[in-house]
């Protein structure tokens, strides 16, 4: 960002640069944001529904032929999203096998 004269943030909050090219696919990821399905009792997210972002699409009015790259886009983000959804909750599973007593010690 330094280099093309933009400001940066002040590193101490989670902000991050979006680049102009990805607010079209960040911006249908966030209006999908009640789209996501989840596993059982546990609350993981599986994935999103696609029915539903393809209803968010037309409701937003995203002509056709802009689907299939905004779909790949929005694909890239839900990846992203599941990998540290399942990163968060095996850290949290081994915090809670940690916190338990063990017998015998």
């Amino acid at each position: 960002m330094e280099s093309r004269g933009e400001r940066t943030w002040c590193g101490q909050c989670g902000a991050v640069e979006l680049w102009q090219e990805n607010v079209p696919a960040v911006l249908l990821y966030l209006a999908c944001e009640t789209q996501w399905r989840y596993a059982g009792m546990s609350g993981v997210p599986t994935g999103l529904d696609y029915a539903g972002v393809r209803a968010v699409m037309d409701l937003q009015a995203v002509p056709s032929d802009a689907h299939p790259a905004l779909f790949q886009d929005l694909q890239a983000l839900e990846r992203e999203h599941l990998a540290v959804s399942a990163e968060r909750a095996a850290k949290e599973r081994a915090a809670i096998a940690a916190a338990r007593p063990r017998p015998g010690r």
